[in-house]
């Protein structure tokens, strides 16, 4: 019998740093209370870094850089061009990673929108920029903050994406940071990868972009600690508590998403259940995520090893796997081997 396989993809979020509303950030982080916005890039010093932690365990990365029609716009592209074509060259994927924000007149402040029509047009105008500045078109997609609405998803699908990986099964929030972003929905969406419903876009239909879902525990049960965060985090508090969480082995988060902030103990638990799965259906497709931005510490400026070290812990966990076979791949890869095994 053939071994069960594993295909595992890292989807990053590269973009500029952490606002600075965010708990932490506040003298490093990118200020979005201005428009113009003011954006800091200073992370992308330790780029190379970060990406030999991958490139030497010969692990491809989806790199999603960061496109909007505001506050960002097509800086991105343009002021780290040589870098972005460098990854390329080397065997990662470059896709985009869209935020669809707005500037509210009354608030002053850039903030997430909720309607369709201004999403769609941000996603569209978003792959535009993104193909005229680096010659080549997108394949692969992720959404800031995990928005997701039928109209962005039809947007993304009509432009040609393959694949999104925006998707945190079982899993929605209302607004965090004074509810000015991470406003999404993926409460119904499943844990597999599927193709979305025109219709619906949490429910498996005939569209035919493919929904990656970031990999998570099933657990339809939150821990106290994933109630507590959100009352937390847009004070400072959250950040006095993100040494205690670590020292204790704690995190509010059940899915794999890679950050120096919280304890990696979810991790192993997460490839060992996909590795379970493999072994149950034959294949199994182990999805991860994190920010590049958190290579650099906000306090001091210098990189911040954590995040490094949990990284290593990650990739060396999957390198030791026996008795399965372990596809590292592209998510535009994920998506072809996905149609190639449902058809």
């Amino acid at each position: 019998m053939p071994k069960p396989e594993l295909c595992v993809a890292f989807a990053c979020d590269t973009e500029d740093n952490h606002p600075n509303y965010v708990p932490g950030w506040t003298e490093y982080g990118s200020d979005y209370e201005k428009n113009p916005a003011v954006i800091n890039w200073s992370w992308t010093k330790y780029w190379s870094d970060l990406s030999k932690s991958f490139n030497t365990r010969n692990v491809p990365v989806t790199w999603l850089m960061r496109v909007d029609d505001g506050p960002i716009y097509d800086q991105m592209l343009k002021h780290l061009k040589e870098k972005i074509l460098e990854l390329k060259s080397i065997g990662d994927e470059i896709g985009i990673h869209i935020h669809t924000w707005s500037w509210d007149i009354k608030l002053s402040k850039w903030v997430q929108t909720i309607n369709p029509k201004d999403e769609a047009k941000i996603v569209t105008d978003s792959i535009t920029m993104f193909k005229k500045n680096q010659g080549f078109a997108p394949l692969s997609a992720s959404m800031g903050w995990h928005t997701m609405s039928n109209e962005i998803m039809s947007a993304l699908d009509a432009n040609g994406l393959m694949v999104d990986a925006s998707a945190l099964p079982k899993n929605c929030s209302s607004g965090k940071f004074g509810k000015r972003d991470n406003i999404y929905d993926w409460s119904r969406a499943p844990t597999t990868p599927y193709n979305p419903s025109p219709t619906d876009y949490q429910l498996p239909g005939d569209m035919e972009i493919l929904e990656v879902p970031i990999s998570s525990l099933s657990s339809n049960r939150p821990s106290m600690l994933s109630k507590i965060v959100p009352k937390l985090s847009d004070k400072k508090s959250l950040a006095r508590l993100l040494p205690l969480a670590r020292q204790l082995n704690l995190t509010p988060h059940n899915n794999l998403y890679i950050t120096p902030w919280w304890s990696s103990s979810v991790y192993n638990k997460i490839i060992k259940a996909y590795c379970k799965k493999a072994h149950n259906e034959g294949t199994a497709y182990l999805i991860g995520t994190f920010h590049p931005s958190d290579i650099l510490d906000p306090k001091t400026g210098n990189k911040n090893f954590i995040f490094e070290e949990y990284i290593k812990q990650v990739l060396n966990t999957i390198l030791s796997l026996e008795n399965i076979n372990v596809r590292f791949m592209k998510l535009s890869e994920i998506a072809e081997r996905f149609k190639g095994k449902s058809t």
